[in-house]
């Protein structure tokens, strides 16, 4: 009997909790199912944007990596555009993106629209890139900016100190807008640092700067004229 009504006791337990919390229960549970289909669908939402990303950059690619010597139509020039576009409007942040934009840089400075290549490497950098990518971006808008004669902008570009691989390049550029400048004293410290950070393998970047380290070297004083040929 005791064991009957414990029984009971338990069923009634049970239905009241059901009473109380119920409701809630259902409602999570409906919950976690809502959020798992929510989280898979948008997983798999940003692997088809992001395979389709990939599909556009690979067109993009083939048109840019045309054969040596081939010359870019007005209308391969349209169609990077539009890939290009398509990708940094998909997603500010991607790689992609960052690319795109530094094609069409690339493209505007071969053209000649500096303007444009300026605002294509600025966009990469208001995206707000990692950090190599920004490092890059900086030294490319520098040398564009050296092309417009720009010297103060491009020199603050350089300014943040960049990672090792980058050390040279920046070192370079800095020395090439100071010898533009007129400060050769300054370029010259520069091309020496750049050339210190290049490594000796790579012989025709390391003769490249060694050739602009040694086109400033300043002349020792002359010597002094023997006592002979100056009594004569």
């Amino acid at each position: 009997m005791s064991v009957h009504l414990s029984e009971e006791e338990q069923l009634e337990v049970l239905k009241r909790w059901w009473k109380d919390y119920g409701k809630t229960v259902i409602i999570a549970v409906l919950v976690a199912v809502v959020g798992y289909f929510g989280y898979t669908t948008w997983q798999d939402q940003k692997r088809q944007k992001a395979e389709k990303a990939s599909e556009v950059y690979e067109q993009l690619l083939k048109l840019t990596n045309a054969e040596p010597g081939k010359i870019l139509t007005d209308s391969d020039k349209a169609t990077i555009a539009h890939l290009a576009s398509e990708l940094k409007d998909g997603n500010s942040k991607s790689m992609y993106a960052h690319s795109a934009a530094f094609f069409l840089a690339k493209l505007a400075v071969e053209d000649n629209k500096l303007d444009v290549a300026v605002s294509e490497l600025k966009w990469v950098l208001s995206a707000k890139p990692d950090a190599a990518t920004e490092q890059l971006a900086r030294l490319r808008l520098a040398r564009v900016l050296t092309a417009q004669k720009v010297y103060a902008d491009a020199l603050a570009q350089l300014s943040p100190e960049p990672a090792a691989a980058f050390t040279s390049e920046y070192a370079e550029a800095r020395g090439d807008i100071l010898k533009l400048q007129g400060d050769l004293d300054a370029a010259r410290t520069a091309y020496e640092k750049a050339l210190a950070a290049t490594d000796p393998q790579q012989q025709e970047r390391y003769m490249l700067l060694q050739m602009k380290v040694d086109d400033l070297k300043v002349d020792g004083p002359v010597p002094a004229a023997p006592a002979e040929e100056k009594a004569q």
